[in-house]
């Protein structure tokens, strides 16, 4: 049987064979470059920074630092704000469990627990349980409630008050409500002991739980 080569993968040079491998004199082994040869590799530089462009770098991020840092800053004070007034909400849902269970009246409590030593705090009487101390704590007070165990002061001109029945309230109450908060809608039940968020305009720079419930910012002649 006749011996079949393989197909020529690398053809000659014009030898006129038609498969295998091509003539080794052909071939030519690669070139050797020595380690002391003027051709070998040539060594490339590696690039650094000047000091202009470091000077450059340094100005760009502080310049966005500042731009960036007071966006950062009122971002956090509207947080603690909002936290704030969550604070309170908790608060006022308590409060009303209290008034349904009290026929409908207001508690009597100390404004904050080191000025009426001789009443009940509010915090105490409302019982929220293991959260309570959290839930007295607004998130921007920073000394009060290392003292007080709570940065919510308690309106105490309206100790045991009628919640829904104003003409049933004490003429110094009614004269109290009127002159000093302009009516029962505007005056507070509690709120922020300081102001923690900053005063601006016409803002008191607190927080403050209302009648009915709500929740917001007091003015100036809120508290």
């Amino acid at each position: 049987m006749q011996n079949s080569l393989p197909p020529c993968l690398f053809p000659g040079p014009g030898n006129g064979i038609k498969c295998g491998f091509p003539a080794a004199s052909t071939l030519r082994p690669p070139p050797v470059i020595l380690s002391g040869s003027k051709r070998s590799a040539p060594f490339h530089r590696i690039a650094g920074f000047t000091l202009i462009e470091l000077l450059t770098v340094i100005s760009v991020i502080s310049l966005l630092a500042g731009l960036l840092l007071p966006a950062l800053g009122r971002a956090k004070k509207s947080a603690q704000a909002t936290a704030c007034l969550n604070n309170l909400h908790q608060i006022g849902l308590a409060l009303e469990l209290y008034i349904q269970d009290n026929h409908h009246r207001l508690p009597t409590c100390a404004m904050i627990p080191s000025a009426n030593t001789n009443l009940p705090t509010i915090m105490a009487t409302l019982h929220l349980g293991p959260q309570g101390p959290q839930v007295f704590k607004c998130p921007a007070d920073r000394t009060l409630f290392q003292t007080e165990k709570t940065s919510y002061e308690w309106n105490w001109f309206l100790n045991g008050a009628s919640y829904d029945r104003p003409q049933d309230w004490s003429p110094e109450t009614q004269v109290i409500v009127d002159s000093i908060f302009g009516g029962r809608m505007t005056t507070p039940l509690m709120g922020d002991a300081e102001a923690f968020h900053g005063a601006s305009g016409i803002w008191s720079g607190k927080n403050a739980l209302y009648f009915e419930g709500r929740v917001q910012k007091a003015k100036r002649s809120g508290f």
